[in-house]
């Protein structure tokens, strides 16, 4: 025993349990009992940059009113192109279609990030970006379509809640023959803003972004397309070149998506002339 004494003492360890101040020292060595030192250094996720992301469970989801659950469930299978998911449900009528009457969409953003602004901002950059679709005889912007906003909000059940039996009538949503379908949507997020590890809110570069975009027929109030975007501005010298360099505000990332979600318009529709003729038929 003794000569084990004396070889430790002759031949120290060359490596010490408590760390030495370094540059890669997180202050282990200065805790006290019972406290977790706060990591300075860069965390494994750039938060600013994914604003839209949250650890919150049974967020809102944006499904909007006269949509069916098993409908949205379809959409979420879908697999995600350029954040986007997207589906066409009656490609027949999808084609056909000539007069698209743009609602508000629901607003259905939540603390600490609501933003009162987001279903108008949101359904009038759909107005917009399909108003340069040449493929259409009219588009309807929201202002011009704001009964029929009132009569669906008003309505006491809707078939995302009901099952509509066989023989029941359905009202239409449309009064008249204004419009082949109606686009409906809800916004869950949209935001400039995310909440760091220590729990205070923060600017962030990033926008995020997170809503539906649903074709209605008015009448039978048949789903014809749908899609959901959630996302965000993707970092990146590609990504970033696309605008110049800049990181875009709520809006103008809301006008920058739009063109991704409402890609299938611009691909699959038909001359405007054979759309016409069908509608004739």
């Amino acid at each position: 025993m003794p000569a084990l004494v004396l070889l430790g003492i002759l031949c120290p360890m060359g490596v010490s349990a408590v760390p030495i101040q370094d540059e890669f020292d997180k202050n282990q060595a200065g805790n006290h009992p019972g406290v977790f030192p706060r990591w300075q250094g860069t965390p494994p996720v750039n938060q600013d940059l994914y604003p839209n992301l949250s650890d919150g469970i049974n967020e809102p989801h944006p499904l909007p009113a006269y949509v069916n659950r098993d409908i949205y469930t379809e959409l979420l299978k879908v697999e995600p192109v350029d954040q986007v998911q997207s589906k066409v449900f009656n490609a027949d009528r999808f084609n056909r279609m000539q007069r698209i009457g743009v609602l508000g969409f629901e607003n259905k953003t939540f603390a600490p990030f609501e933003d009162k602004s987001a279903g108008d901002v949101v359904s009038k950059q759909v107005y917009q970006e399909l108003k340069t679709n040449k493929n259409y005889s009219n588009i309807i912007p929201p202002q011009l379509m704001e009964d029929v906003r009132l009569k669906i909000v008003k309505s006491p059940g809707s078939p995302a809640d009901q099952k509509l039996s066989g023989g029941e009538k359905i009202t239409p949503l449309v009064s008249g023959d204004r419009v082949d379908v109606i686009m409906i949507g809800a916004v869950s997020k949209y935001t400039d803003r995310y909440i760091d590890r220590y729990g205070e809110i923060q600017r962030s570069l990033a926008s995020g972004l997170e809503f539906t975009a649903f074709l209605v027929d008015p009448r039978t109030r048949e789903v014809i397309w749908g899609a959901r975007f959630v996302g965000s501005q993707r970092p990146g010298v590609q990504n970033l070149g696309q605008h110049k360099g800049r990181w875009l505000s709520k809006e103008d990332f809301t006008r920058s998506a739009m063109k991704f979600v409402l890609k299938e318009f611009r691909n699959r529709i038909e001359p405007h002339n054979t759309s016409k003729k069908l509608f004739n038929e």
